[in-house]
Order: structure tokens, then sequence, then C-alpha cells
């Protein structure tokens, strides 16, 4: 247990929280931006712009993940996470001034080298300021940083990048004319650097629980025997939380292509509508889980997380099915609520789950495994299959609404498979991990 002063971890979360909400809005906003880019920079394909969204972060992220998690389990996690905001918060900026597909390829990669350091840092972080049936609420709240991040880009980005289009270019010192995404993409990565500072005003915690002592860390060969003697729960916990993040990674992706392509609506429409819905449904949802999850656990339920997962994806699957088949962009968007409320269920279950399994120093290498596992694939192809589905499937960029609602079908059947399969085995897991930590 912790003896710190419930307003530190209050501070704690809030920082944290901003941490994870701007990693998403500087990852995310380009998806409000897609057409102008295409248009700048020679006219991409949506399978090129893809690529830069998709496979020049996720590659970057998924090679400098575990390196970084290592080092969180046996240093100082907030000075890598303040050191992680200040370098992918430079190279967002940096994405303004690409010039051309390679510039913008190369500055993308550069933010998914910062933001690989963040996730399990933060997870591991908090795991030693919070007891087992509070944790839950508090990655929840975190958890709700992609509605956030993806609100504020769509309520901000949506409207300024229609602004700033129905303008002349801007003209920067040094560096001369600008287009709008660029001057867009320049001033959403100047906030991290401020951040970056505000890191320094909390503390390292003590690392308590299971192999805390390790101070030397986990050889690899450890964590690999850790990974296999628990591979019937990680299989089932990383398949369904691979179906998820491709559906709600491509969903995030391209729902504002869906609503300007099908429903002709402005971005500033679409900006607003759906950034309102994606902070007020996605922080209800999230903590909305967290707090259930909690409370089952504090009644000796272990499989808490997957079990309030399952219920979330229960629900997801026939709404976002339907969603992007109506002809009426306001009956959509109304369906777009609870997809979001659902959607934002069962991103801090997962944290929550994982971090009840794991020795304290394997904590941050176990979540980097997982962000490999089920983040690279996800990043990687979540952007692309729908541009894929529309450019050689269907063959026509009209035919989002079919790509979007034929993914939502397998993607949300499969997780949910996984889910049901999974209650049994995360019990057995918890209990090992609570009986080592005892001896």
């Amino acid at each position: 247990m912790s003896n710190k002063p419930h307003h530190a971890f209050g501070w704690t979360v809030i920082l944290l929280t901003l941490a994870s909400t701007l990693s998403f809005i500087d990852r995310q906003i380009l998806n409000v931006m897609i057409g102008p880019v295409k248009r700048d920079l020679g006219g991409l394909s949506d399978t090129e712009i893809s690529l830069i969204i998709g496979l020049a972060f996720s590659l970057v992220y998924s090679l400098s993940t575990f390196p970084l998690a290592r080092l969180a389990d046996r240093f100082n996690r907030r000075n890598i996470m303040a050191g992680c905001i200040f370098f992918w918060s430079m190279a967002t900026s940096l994405a303004g001034l690409a010039g051309n597909f390679f510039q913008l390829f190369l500055a993308r990669m550069g933010v998914g080298v910062g933001e690989a350091g963040l996730g399990p840092a933060t997870t591991s972080y908090l795991a030693d300021i919070y007891e087992d049936a509070k944790l839950p609420l508090a990655y929840g709240i975190v958890g709700t940083a992609p509605f956030i991040g993806t609100g504020l880009a769509n309520l901000v980005g949506g409207p300024l990048i229609d602004y700033l289009e129905s303008q002349p270019n801007q003209v920067i010192p040094v560096f001369g004319e600008v287009y709008s995404w660029q001057m867009v993409l320049i001033l959403v990565g100047l906030p991290g650097i401020l951040l970056a500072a505000l890191m320094f005003t909390i503390r390292e915690p003590a690392r308590r629980g299971a192999g805390a002592d390790k101070t030397e860390g986990y050889p690899l060969s450890a964590v690999w025997a850790f990974v296999k003697s628990r591979k019937h729960y990680l299989s089932l916990h990383f398949t369904a939380y691979l179906c998820l993040s491709l559906q709600g990674f491509a969903f995030l992706t391209w729902i504002v292509e869906l609503f300007v392509r099908k429903y002709e609506w402005t971005r500033t429409d679409i900006g607003i509508s759906y950034g309102l819905i994606a902070i007020i449904a996605g922080i209800i949802g999230g903590i909305f889980a967290g707090f259930l999850a909690g409370k089952m656990i504090a009644a000796k339920r272990p499989d808490a997380p997957m079990r309030v997962c399952l219920w979330g994806t229960l629900g997801l699957a026939p709404i976002a099915t339907i969603m992007p088949l109506q002809s009426d962009g306001f009956i959509a968007m109304l369906l777009v609520i609870p997809i979001t409320f659902c959607m934002a269920m069962p991103t801090g279950l997962s944290s929550a789950a994982l971090q009840a399994i794991a020795p304290n120093r394997m904590r941050g290498q176990l979540i980097a495994i997982y962000l490999i596992c089920v983040s690279f694939l996800s990043y990687l192809v979540a952007p692309t299959i729908i541009a894929v589905m529309n450019d050689y499937v269907f063959q026509r960029e009209s035919a989002i609404d079919l790509s979007m609602a034929t993914l939502a079908v397998i993607n949300y059947g499969l997780a949910a498979i996984c889910l049901a399969l999974s209650l049994k085995p995360l019990a057995a897991a918890v209990a090992r991990n609570q009986a080592e930590a005892t001896q």
C-alpha cells in the first residue's frame, strides 16, 4: 500500500492523463487533415497517407518500446516519461516543416520513438501508488486520453484547418511559407515542451509487490519464461485487444472522412460534433469501466477487468456495424455516442489486468510486449486496411462505409470470443502472482 497523500495521487493522474492526451493528439491530428495533406504533397493515394499515419509511427514505436520499458523497470520512470514527452513533441512540430512524403514519414517515425516510452513507464508508475482495488479507476482515467486527445484534435484541428484553408498560407521566419496542415502540426507540438517540464513536479514512488527488490531487473530469459508460463491467458488477452485496437484505430482514423465523403459534412461540423462526443462519452466510458472493475476486484472478482471489457465489446458489435450504413448523417452521429462510450471501456482495463499478473520489475516489459504485439499491428494495419478495402476490394473511395461495417463484424466477434475464454485463466494468473508476492 502507498502512504502518499491523496492530493499527490490526483496531481499525478492529471499529469499522466495530460501526457497520454498529448500523445494521442500528436499521433491522431493527421487524421483530420487527410484531404489537405494528400493535396499538398502531390496527390497522395489513401494507401500512401495511411502508411504515413500507420507504418511510419508503428514501426519505430514497436522497435523502441521494449528497450525503453527495460529502462523503466530498472531506473527512474518520471525522468524517462519527461524525456519522451519532450522528444515526441519536438518531432511533431518538425513534421510541420515536411515538404514531401518521405520527410513527413521520417518525422512521424520521430513521434513514434518518443511515444514508445510513455505507456510502460506510466503503467508501472501508477501500480506503485495505488492499491489493487483503486488501480483500475486510475488506469481508467488515464485510459480516457485517446478520446480526449481525439476529441480535442477534432474540436481544434477541424475548425482550425478549415480556417487556415480559407486564408493565405502562413509565413514562418527562416522556414518561409507553410501550408495550413503544416501550421497545425507546428502548433500542436509546442504544449508538450511545457508538460515535459511539469513532470518534474512529481516524485518517483517506491516500488512494491513481487520482484520489487530486484534492483538489477530481470534478464530477458526470465521475462520470456514468465510469458510462456502465462501463455494461455496472454494469448487470449493479446488477441482480443488486437481486434479491439484494429477496429478502434480504424474508426478513429477514418471517422472524419466517412462523414466528409458520405454525408458531405464540413470538417468543422464533424470536428465539433465528434470532438464533443469523444471527450464526454470517452471520459464517462473509461471512468465507468475503471470504477466498476475496481468495485468487482474489491469484492474478490479477479477476472473483473476482462469481464467488464467483454460487456463493453458485446455492446459495441451491433452498433458499430450499423452506424456507417445509415443514410442519415445525423442518425449516424447519434450512434457514435454509444460507440464511443463502449470503445472507452477496455482502454484502462488491459493495464489493470496485466499489472495484476506481473512482478514489479517486469511490469513495464510486459506492457511493452503487449504494445509490440497489439499496438504495432493495429497501428500498422488499422489505417491501411480500410484504405486497401476502399482502393482494391470495393474500388471506390465512397465505399468507406462498407469497409468500416465489415471490419466491425469481424473484429468485435473475435474479440468477444477471446474475452469470454480469458476469464478463468486471468483469475488463475492473478492468484499465482499474489502467492508469489507473499513468498
